[in-house]
């Protein structure tokens, strides 16, 4: 039988509340813990009234000991209401009951027995309770504040000169008083450690959520540019997905006949060189802050301007070294698979064009890509496939942003297909640049 009791009380303290107050329907796990805390604490209330009743019955005041009867039936069912959902309704009957305690205790023994003390574990519970900032919420701890102060302020003026109903002996006065500041303190341990168990717990979770959010980040920065990523996690996520015209320097750049120069490797090997290719590359893009919007087999397309921009002249600069940067590692790590076998020496170009676009998110509803379209990506797509392996071709648009920071030589007039004129064009040798 006593197996059974511990068993039903076990599972009333430690199951999740029944139903979730609506205060809290978007963080039940707190509801859970802050409804856990106040079951225990009406469980330790219920004690202390017992341990009042006992108190009053001795001292013969019996309308606190029936009052104290009443009071233990309200925190036996308040576990109940707690545990069903209730939480507001069971934060205004103790509010009410202790506050209605502590006048009619010091009304019936005298103000000085210290049940005035209790009005103040009103006013640190509901201030150090964490709740949601509600209307309800919100409502409950003014009132329970104005309730609280006006007690304390009209209990102090005619309660504690008065006479009380029945008068005390000294040694019965000061075992009272000595009770009610063990009890009080307790109470207010009790507060404090549920408070600093909550604000460790919120530490904790806030700790965690940190923790999610820079693996979220590191891993949405694998599949996404890192502008773009930071763009997401600060919220602006409309902003990427509408459609916006900027002013854009594009890049592009391939492997020149890297499929007929691969296909002599087994395809392990050439999905290895392949990724040490695109790493080196995505480093470099990274480093000038480019936003890497396509990867196309060995193909690579690069915008700088969107999301994050500076200036159009910055923009082209930063472009043209980042493409400089790349033909100066692909002469590496040409040299270095040549080593390991490779016999034909890999060789990239590069087309550069600054012009208008359309920026912005692209696809269907359930999978976008961010990315720019637009005939001058169109041009800087042609000026790479017109481009001699190993340099670098830009358009006379990007050589007007460069042409003081970086040596250019003029190439004269190429035809885009696609275009309706001819296309001033311009060389940037990454040796000379360099």
């Amino acid at each position: 039988m006593k197996t059974k009791i511990l068993l039903k009380l076990q599972d009333l303290f430690n199951k999740r509340p029944e139903k979730i107050h609506f205060a809290f329907k978007e963080n039940p796990d707190g509801y859970a813990k802050v409804s856990l805390a106040w079951r225990y604490g009406s469980l330790l209330s219920f004690w202390i009234h017992a341990i009042f009743l006992v108190i009053f019955y001795f001292i013969n005041v019996h309308e606190m000991v029936y009052f104290n009867i009443i009071s233990m039936l309200i925190f036996l069912i308040g576990i109940f209401l707690l545990r069903s959902g209730f939480f507001y309704t069971f934060l205004s009957l103790a509010m009410a009951e202790i506050v209605t305690h502590a006048i009619f205790a010091s009304y019936y023994v005298g103000w000085d027995s210290g049940y005035s003390y209790y009005i103040f574990v009103v006013l640190l519970g509901l201030f150090l309770n964490p709740l949601n900032r509600n209307f309800l919420d919100i409502f409950i701890k003014l009132s329970g504040t104005v309730i609280s102060i006006s007690s304390l302020f009209l209990g102090w003026v005619y309660l504690h000169s008065a006479v009380p109903v029945y008068v005390q002996s000294i040694e019965v006065m000061t075992f009272i008083q000595g009770s009610n500041l063990i009890m009080f303190s307790s109470g207010i341990s009790l507060l404090a450690l549920t408070f600093g168990v909550f604000v460790v717990k919120a530490e904790k979770l806030m700790q965690n959520e940190k923790i999610k959010v820079q693996k979220a980040y590191s891993l949405l920065s694998i599949y996404v540019p890192p502008q773009l990523t930071e763009t997401i996690l600060d919220g602006q996520i409309d902003s990427i997905w509408e459609h916006n015209r900027k002013k854009l320097t594009l890049f592009f750049s391939d492997i020149k006949d890297f499929t007929m120069i691969t296909d002599a490797l087994e395809p392990e090997d050439m999905a290895t060189l392949l990724n040490e290719y695109l790493t080196e590359m995505n480093k470099i893009i990274n480093k000038y802050q480019g936003t890497l919007a396509q990867v196309i087999g060995d193909g690579l397309y690069v915008f700088f301007g969107a999301p994050s921009e500076t200036n159009d002249k910055d923009h082209a600069i930063r472009c043209l070294k980042m493409a400089i940067d790349m033909q100066s590692k692909m002469k590496e790590l040409s040299k270095k698979w040549f080593d390991a076998g490779i016999e034909e020496e890999l060789q990239i170009r590069c087309g550069i064009n600054t012009g208008m676009a359309t920026v912005g998110g692209y696809g269907s509803s359930e999978r976008k890509e961010y990315t720019a379209m637009g005939m001058q990506v169109n041009i800087a797509a042609r000026l790479e496939s017109a481009c001699n392996p190993g340099l670098i071709l830009i358009s006379h648009s990007t050589w007007a942003l460069v042409k003081e920071d970086i040596p250019c030589t003029a190439q004269g007039q190429i035809e885009i297909k696609g275009y309706h004129r001819p296309l001033k064009v311009y060389e940037v040798d990454p040796a000379q640049a360099n």
